[in-house]
């Protein structure tokens, strides 16, 4: 059984939907257009940061260490309280707090060292992304391009290796960490100025329509 509408009826609905439409559309644009204001700042930050790094890789490095070991130490300080509210007995729970707490400590007076021991974490994550990405390369069908995993493991395991083999250098390890935190956040940044440009074409093309 086919329904129509009477033509008063039928008006009535596309003008409704029309409304609902105009009503709406603003909200979307200013939406788009606000994410491409605050991604192209967040862009510029981050790339003014990773110009730091490059630039200023020793600074940069220490600056990293300071941090890091500064919020170990208020986990720290955390974990104690949370051991002292839940099991004031734990002993473990209050030896982790200890461990946090001095080794943030430790971090933040002497960065170099704190420098020394990030690039050894950073050496281990990356021979693990070396062996996931050359796991994934062998695991994938014959017809996949297997060339950007393999190239991805090859670069990991190089740079682990750059890492661990200058980890006893405190100075070393210091420019290499913030050469190796520069350029990620140049990379980061790049990334967010394509994702803006790209909401950027959407704001524009819903404007032309």
């Amino acid at each position: 059984m086919l329904l129509t509408l009477p033509d008063d009826m039928s008006y009535f609905y596309f003008e409704t939907k029309k409304i609902t439409i105009m009503i709406n559309y603003p909200e979307r644009k200013e939406f788009y257009q606000s994410y491409v204001v605050h991604t192209k700042r967040l862009a510029i930050a981050f790339l003014l940061l990773g110009l730091v790094g490059i630039f200023l890789p020793a600074f940069w490095g220490m600056t990293v260490s300071v941090f890091v070991g500064w919020l170990l130490f208020f986990l720290g300080l955390y974990t104690g309280f949370v051991t002292y509210k839940l099991q004031p007995k734990s002993v473990l729970g209050w030896l982790k707090a200890l461990l946090l707490v001095v080794v943030g400590l430790l971090m933040v007076l002497n960065p170099f060292a704190g420098a020394s021991a990030l690039a050894v974490l950073i050496a281990v994550y990356l021979f693990v992304d070396a062996v996931l990405s050359f796991t994934l390369a062998f695991t994938l069908k014959p017809a996949v391009n297997k060339a950007w995993a393999v190239l991805n493991g090859l670069i990991s395991t190089i740079l682990g290796v750059i890492f661990l083999a200058y980890a006893p250098n405190p100075l070393a390890s210091s420019w290499l960490l913030g050469l190796y935190v520069g350029i990620n956040l140049l990379f980061d940044s790049l990334m967010l100025f394509q994702l803006s440009k790209g909401a950027d074409k959407i704001v524009v093309g819903e404007m032309i329509a």
